[in-house]
């Protein structure tokens, strides 16, 4: 009688479905997500037109990735609270993103800007 050859079968499938895994897990991709911002702005001045959110692009292994929550990359945090009455400049660093280990920032845009910031109506809010 011929001994089983399954347990060596099922150890090779097991190899084969593991490398997989691995391979695929490490393949790199680029993928691009939509950021709030959060504006701080100084008391009694308001800002002509900031953006809502900016676009991010990063890249990195897409196991990673693909559990990446687009929500725990910000919100962005736009602090112009020591800016005077004119135009103010603005800017963003990928540092101020969340992002996982072996995930890097590709692009982000816009990544900076300035805005004009006049006397504020009365009773608008300082942040945004």
């Amino acid at each position: 009688m011929r001994p089983s050859r399954l347990p060596l079968q099922l150890l090779a499938l097991g190899i084969a479905v593991s490398l997989f895994v691995l391979v695929r897990g490490e393949r790199r991709i680029a993928l691009t997500y939509s950021v709030p911002c959060e504006v701080r702005l100084p008391p009694g001045l308001a800002a002509a037109s900031l953006p809502a959110d900016v676009s991010v692009s990063v890249s990195g292994p897409w196991s990673r990735l693909r559990s990446l929550d687009p929500a725990s990359l910000g919100p962005i945090r736009l602090d112009l609270t020591r800016a005077h009455a004119g135009t103010a400049s603005w800017s963003v660093r990928p540092e101020v993103l969340h992002l996982p280990r072996g995930v890097r920032v590709d692009s982000i845009f816009p990544a900076q800007g300035t805005v004009d910031l006049r006397a504020a109506p009365p009773g608008s809010s300082e942040l945004r």
